[in-house]
């Protein structure tokens, strides 16, 4: 029962820290890992994506080119499967066009 409570206090956590920075600044003076780095990496080899940047420790935004919401959405569930065989941490992942303003917003929790 605690695990199941600390969870879902971490995954609402998650989801909060995703709204509070729904619109990162350019520069957010964030210095990601090695580990994270890597990640970024390889979210950018898949297709449609142009960019890819973590804003905080937890909030990764993709720049997917020309995608619909399904679309956006499609491309969060792949970094998401990424983080969870690659990167191994919690994250957010938010997927936009180039402005920002998130088509689609996904979190995972690795506890």
């Amino acid at each position: 029962m605690n695990k199941s409570l600390l969870t879902t206090g971490l995954i609402l956590s998650l989801i909060l820290t995703a709204f509070i920075h729904s619109s990162p600044a350019q520069d957010s003076g964030f210095s990601a890992s090695q580990v994270q780095r890597n990640f970024t990496e390889s979210v950018k080899s898949l297709p449609n994506v142009i960019q890819a940047s973590w804003q905080s420790p937890v909030d990764f935004w993709v720049y997917a080119d020309g995608v619909s919401k399904e679309n956006a959405e499609a491309v969060a569930d792949k970094v998401i499967l990424l983080a969870q065989t690659e990167l191994g941490q919690s994250l957010c992942v938010h997927i936009h066009n180039g402005d920002y303003n998130p088509l689609a917003t996904k979190c995972w929790s690795s506890l």
